[in-house]
């Protein structure tokens, strides 16, 4: 992991895999997942402190995926955040996949900054719409519908 560039290498798994052996279509969004925490880690922010509520929690509102070509057991894979999209309350990180130079999945996860309390969504605060903005000046943007 790069704080310049949010890159890592992962190896598929036999249970990322169907009985084909070729990544499961919901296996990808965990995997995002696990890199979504970790992207958080780097810029200071942890899931626990979400669960923990000194943070608003940011729950996944809409996740799509494109698979492009079949990613297998054994195959190690890129994940790189491509782009960023900031709104009051929500944000979206777009993800691509790729084998070798070949792009194999891309994915859009949205998430919104929720008001346990209230049970509505809130403000991102500042310090993470900054996080935000800093890696979305590295990766450019999607349009903010948020």
């Amino acid at each position: 992991m790069n704080a310049a560039d949010f890159t890592e290498h992962l190896v598929v798994r036999l249970p990322h895999s169907d009985a084909a052996g070729v990544i499961f279509y919901p296996r990808i969004f965990e995997m995002e997942q696990e890199l979504f925490e970790r992207w958080l880690e780097l810029g200071g922010f942890h899931l626990k402190d979400m669960l923990e509520g000194r943070f608003p929690p940011t729950p996944v509102v809409h996740c799509e995926a494109n698979y492009r070509m079949p990613i297998r057991v054994g195959d190690r894979v890129t994940a790189k955040i491509s782009a960023v999209e900031i709104g009051r309350s929500g944000f979206a990180l777009a993800w691509r996949f790729s084998l070798g130079a070949t792009q194999a999945i891309t994915l859009r996860v949205k998430r919104v900054a929720i008001d346990r309390r209230a049970g509505e969504s809130t403000d991102l605060p500042e310090a993470f719409r900054a996080w935000l903005e800093e890696t979305m000046s590295r990766t450019g943007s999607l349009d903010a519908s948020t």
